[in-house]
């Protein structure tokens, strides 16, 4: 595909990706978004190829490198998809390298079936580029979804959550990487959805990341000292997520969310992190909610949790949120 610039094509790629364009982009990317890059090379690799379908799209000005972005859909679920690494370098922008990029990604994704394509920006031009190419904000996000539907967001993902059938609780993996971005950028009751991760309803607060949401669950496995569940549908779709976090004195944090059309399953979500824990020989299980989420609190205590004082505050945008402090012991634990 040809850009204005007839010097100009874009370049198609799907991993795995030979290993010095690998550094190449790794590299770009890093100067670009002045953020680590080295938890990224194994898609680029193609490690992840058995649970999501990744492109690549470049431009280069002769032999530089001058755009990209990258194109990622759920093999378990494949009406959804995410766009990332939108980086053009200061002085080729407003080129029309981007929204061209951009286009063929939105292309793509269309071609395959997609349904709904989210992406995250923070910023009002790239956001307008994004607009005119069919992606609209979601409230409480700063995040956008084109829905090829022609419905907006807010109904794709009120419609795609109505009857989520039957769950399977399993630990979390690269398959859940795009399921969970509409799950957590839908609005839930509530404030606080997970502790350990930071994750709050876009009810209460802004959620500001979209393509980063996973790597923030990813995070918590490589040293062993936490790990992540997923409630997942037949059809791919995510319901749910929880999180085990160990701490120096054989104590686990656990806490999770589900969507509220698959309340049933949050019991089973806590339980799966709280085994786990339970196997890394922990004494304590505790959990860290909100004052205002007495609902939560409740279904904590209905597992045999009991308050032992007060938490650190939440921080929820301009509000500070008290917290509670539950904990229950162990009973399995040989003292």
């Amino acid at each position: 595909m040809m850009l204005e610039d007839p010097n100009m094509e874009i370049i198609e790629l799907e991993p795995p990706l030979p290993e010095n364009l690998v550094d190449e982009l790794t590299d770009f990317w890093e100067a670009i978004f002045e953020t680590p890059y080295d938890g990224f090379r194994g898609i680029l690799t193609g490690a992840e190829r058995e649970h999501n379908y990744d492109g690549f799209y470049l431009v280069r000005e002769g032999k530089q490198l001058v755009g990209t972005t990258h194109l990622t859909m759920s093999q378990a679920n494949p009406a959804l998809g995410g766009l990332g690494e939108v980086a053009v370098p200061p002085e080729f922008r407003r080129r029309g390298i981007a929204r061209m990029l951009c286009k063929r990604a939105r292309d793509v994704f269309c071609e395959r079936g997609g349904q709904a394509l989210f992406l995250g920006t923070g910023n009002p031009a790239a956001a307008r580029v994004y607009h005119r190419l069919g992606w609209w904000k979601l409230a409480g996000a700063n995040v956008m979804a084109l829905i090829t539907s022609g419905d907006s967001p807010e109904a794709f993902l009120v419609d795609d959550f109505r009857q989520p059938g039957p769950v399977t609780i399993a630990p979390g993996t690269a398959q859940d990487r795009i399921p969970m971005i509409p799950l957590l950028v839908s609005p839930h009751n509530w404030q606080v959805l997970d502790a350990n991760v930071g994750m709050f309803s876009t009810r209460y607060a802004v959620q500001s990341s979209c393509m980063g949401l996973f790597p923030k669950y990813a995070a918590l496995s490589p040293d062993g000292q936490g790990a992540w569940f997923s409630a997942r549908t037949d059809g791919g779709r995510l319901v749910g997520l929880s999180t085990a976090r160990l701490d120096s004195s054989g104590r686990a944090e656990v806490d999770g969310f589900v969507h509220q059309n698959a309340s049933g399953a949050w019991t089973d979500l806590i339980g799966a992190a709280m085994r786990w824990a339970a196997e890394q020989g922990v004494t304590t299980f505790r959990a860290l909610v909100s004052i205002e989420d007495e609902d939560k609190r409740s279904m904590f205590e209905g597992l045999g949790f009991r308050q032992i004082g007060v938490g650190e505050a939440f921080n929820l945008g301009e509000r500070q949120i008290e917290s509670v402090r539950l904990e229950k012991a162990n009973a399995e634990h040989k003292r």
